[in-house]
């Protein structure tokens, strides 16, 4: 399956965006980083990526979500990894990237993350 992204909004401030498929070389990876662009423009500062269904990721993938993670960082955002197991944490782990990219097991749980970043 190609990569599907789909966009949703939690209120207040926390936009989803949920991959479907495969993040590889493509043009469909090029629309992730495109609608990064542009939420950020669109001054969001709360991302979750949510990865639960993407089923394989290679380097273009691994730089994709390095680039979103560098993105929204630069511009005073926090962006979150929602989801990642099986081949795909693997290679996020082999890759050295989850110590980079801040992972969450739950939409939920990176919901809960932003607000406790706030209290804290």
């Amino acid at each position: 399956m190609l990569l599907q992204i789909d966009t949703r909004r939690i209120e207040p401030d926390i936009t989803v965006l949920t991959l479907t498929g495969k993040i590889t070389m493509g043009r469909e990876c090029q629309k992730v980083e495109q609608t990064v662009q542009d939420l950020l423009k669109q001054n969001a500062k709360k991302l979750i990526l949510d990865i639960t269904a993407v089923d394989h990721i290679d380097s273009t993938g691994i730089g994709i979500l390095a680039y979103g993670f560098g993105a929204v960082t630069r511009s005073g955002g926090v962006l979150k990894v929602v989801g990642a197991g099986g081949k795909v944490l693997h290679v996020l782990q082999i890759t050295r990237l989850t110590a980079v990219l801040p992972l969450c097991d739950s939409v939920d749980a990176a919901c809960k993350s932003f607000a406790t970043a706030a209290a804290g």
